[in-house]
Formats: structure tokens, sequence, C-alpha cells
């Protein structure tokens, strides 16, 4: 996987890009409670980091939710679609 989690508090969480290759159209999305703010997407050169935070009224529950899946979306240079599921607990 090319890619790694750092998390640095909660509802706080740093991605790193460990890959070879650009990661184009890079951006998140949220299942469970919560809010993320609008992720546009970006591109993401080899090592380097992106970072996401889950907000709202709630943010502190979903950041401890057990059903709270971030998914992280971008495209392979060849144009190939690919998602990666991140727990946020």
């Amino acid at each position: 996987m090319p890619w790694s989690v750092v998390r640095r508090r909660l509802g706080v969480i740093e991605i790193e890009h460990r890959g070879t290759e650009v990661a184009h159209s890079v951006r998140f999305a949220l299942s469970g409670a919560g809010m993320l703010g609008l992720s546009l997407p970006t591109t993401v050169h080899p090592g380097a980091r992106i970072r996401v935070a889950v907000r709202g009224a709630r943010a502190d529950e979903a950041a401890a939710a057990h059903d709270a899946m971030l998914v992280l979306r971008w495209f392979q240079p060849d144009g190939t679609e690919l998602l990666w599921p991140i727990a946020v607990e």
C-alpha cells in the first residue's frame, strides 16, 4: 500500500504517500458520525503528507466511533481509481 497513517490527535489523521508514483485527485470521504470538511481533489507526490480532520458537534464521538470509516480515494497515473478505507478510531 502506498500510504501510511500517522495519527496526530483525536479527530485528526495525517497520511503520508510512500508510493513511487504521483497520486492524482486525492480526496477523502467519511462514513459514520461527524462531519468532514470539503475535501477538494489534490495531487500528492511521493513523500508528501496530507491531513484530514473530522469536525462538527459530534466530532469527538466520530473520532472514537467503532463504525466511523474514512475513505481515501485517488487515481493512479493510468487513470485507475483506488479506494483505501481507514478506521477513524
